[in-house]
């Protein structure tokens, strides 16, 4: 008889373990600050009239957050930018942009982003309601660059393009927009749907499973499509895409504040795109990382 009564103790000790829940949600604690370190390697083939394209390219963004103020979930934080870089290579020909490089004799568009800020607000779920002060990090940005008044006017409105409210509300939300709308436990999966505009509209609808717990870190395994469909402007020319593709891998996040500490994803996009008339076949295949950590 204690033989069975142990057996079914044990038993339901394990049933309320297999059941535990977890809130996993964006928790930031107000005066605390992270830095983000995020990196994208990608491998573009591209076929335009027969002749094949291939191109190779880093595009790194180093961010601070800091958690200025909370209310009712929602976390006001200042993002300032540390370092931008791209490394592109096409044709033999390479491209280097860094917003560290010292030589101001060389045009770099990067260089006046170094330290420059904008601030958002953020919902327990990761998404951004509301992203402020754009316009006047971007006329800060341009008069680094340039005092002539024309020159002023012509770089604001080219990084404009890239660097406005809803752009960076999609970059962020593609990034830190990932957790459920109720607790979870370990083999629960949700769907986030987000939007990015930057080169290229990409529709994103990925589904995050709970895969493990280890101590206070929540590993969730990523699966996901991607749809690129529709009309943009890319160096004065106006593109049309029809891609599809996949995103998958992996998201660590501290448990207690909601923090991404380690992503690794893998990319694939390929289709269609038409330029002036021409019609391009159309292969991406890339590595997205993102680092977090606290500063102490």
């Amino acid at each position: 008889m204690k033989i069975i009564i142990t057996l079914l103790c044990s038993l339901a000790s394990f049933g309320v373990w297999a059941q535990k829940t977890y809130s996993l949600k964006q928790n930031y604690p107000t005066g605390n600050k992270y830095d983000f370190s995020f990196v994208s390697d990608q491998i573009i083939n591209q076929k335009i009239s027969g002749q094949s394209i291939n191109l190779t390219q880093t595009i790194g963004t180093d961010y601070t957050f800091d958690i200025t103020e909370g209310h009712n979930g929602d976390k006001d934080i200042k993002v300032t930018y540390n370092r931008l870089f791209m490394k592109s290579t096409a044709m033999g020909n390479t491209m280097n942009l860094d917003s560290d490089e010292a030589d101001s004799t060389k045009k770099n568009p990067f260089a006046g982003l170094k330290g420059a800020s904008f601030y958002m607000t953020v919902a327990s779920n990761g998404g951004v309601k509301t992203v402020a002060g754009i316009d006047k990090m971007l006329d800060n940005v341009a008069g680094k660059m340039t005092s002539d008044t024309a020159k002023l006017k012509a770089v604001k409105n080219a990084m404009s393009k890239q660097f406005n409210a809803e752009a960076v509300k999609q970059t962020m939300e593609s990034s830190f927009k990932i957790y459920p709308e109720k607790p979870i436990k370990i083999g629960d999966s949700w769907t986030v749907d987000t939007k990015l505009q930057m080169s290229m509209p990409i529709e994103t609808i990925t589904q995050y499973t709970l895969k493990e717990v280890n101590g206070n870190t929540a590993i969730l395994s990523v699966k996901g499509n991607l749809i690129s469909k529709g009309n943009f402007d890319a160096m004065n020319n106006h593109m049309e895409t029809d891609l599809k593709g996949t995103n998958s891998g992996e998201v660590a996040v501290d448990l207690k504040t909601g923090i991404v500490l380690n992503s690794h994803l893998r990319i694939e996009l390929y289709g269609k795109m038409k330029s002036m008339g021409q019609d391009i076949d159309f292969e991406m295949q890339g590595i997205n990382k993102i680092v977090g950590k606290e500063i102490k």
